[in-house]
């Protein structure tokens, strides 16, 4: 079936006005302009279809525009502004015989506050406390979670099943310390104090996700592996950084 050929617009064009406006605007935010680039360049005279590579010197408009545009004019707006709020800022201070660096440490001094921290009277409850807030103890704790997140990313399509059940005995072997090490902070803290810290909340919601992932591993639903893999390891790659 033979068919009359109807050219329409592009969406974005150059026809009136407003819509320049708005074809410009979408090319200062970099979405999409290298479509609107190949459809000027290709652009014809009026009603006139497209034709390959008709006009490659409008790419030098873009480019110009871009340049001008949306680093050097943008740049220079930002600066602008951060230049204004330091100068308000300042004007506060103008008759002030301290610099900057004495009114900041001046004003820190005003607004800090005392770190409030929960240490126990029990004597054994303290040394439990003692033994999980020390460096040593932090320090082995973020080194077996690097270590865990390694194995956790050790895994791969094929791999013999005695790889496979190394690294879950090597999990196994992770899950348990970090709940010995939540059993440990629960009796430094208890619970109104330790689930008082987001951080710990964090750990705890780590222990009981390993937890599912080796009830998961133990039924053995296929379609769920790479899933509790990836979501493992997010995890601990959360758990390394809330540690840090």
């Amino acid at each position: 079936m033979v068919e009359k050929r109807v050219w329409e617009k592009n969406a974005f064009h150059f026809d009136n006005v407003a819509k320049a406006m708005l074809t410009l605007f979408t090319v200062s935010t970099f979405e999409g302009w290298p479509g609107l680039l190949y459809v000027s360049i290709d652009s014809n005279t009026e009603d006139i279809g497209p034709v390959h590579n008709y006009r490659p010197m409008v790419a030098v408009y873009y480019i110009i525009y871009i340049i001008i545009i949306a680093f050097f004019m943008v740049n220079i707006f930002v600066g602008f502004v951060i230049v204004t709020f330091q100068n308000e800022g300042e004007q506060e201070y103008k008759n002030c015989c301290l610099d900057k660096n004495q009114r900041n440490c001046i004003e820190f001094a005003l607004k800090a506050k005392p770190v409030r921290r929960y240490i126990p009277k029990n004597r054994f409850q303290y040394k439990i406390w003692w033994f999980v807030t020390s460096q040593p103890f932090e320090y082995a704790i973020f080194v077996l979670i690097m270590l865990n997140t390694v194995s956790l990313a050790m895994k791969f399509r094929g791999e013999p099943e005695a790889y496979t059940h190394a690294l879950d005995i090597l999990n196994l072997i992770f899950t348990a310390v970090f709940a010995l090490e939540f059993v440990l902070k629960i009796m430094a803290f208890r619970f109104k104090y330790y689930f008082g810290d987001a951080w710990n909340v964090f750990d705890f919601i780590i222990v009981l996700g390993s937890f599912i992932d080796i009830v998961y591993s133990e039924v053995n639903i296929p379609d769920l592996d790479d899933t509790r893999d990836t979501v493992a390891a997010v995890l601990y790659a959360g758990s390394f950084f809330s540690n840090f």
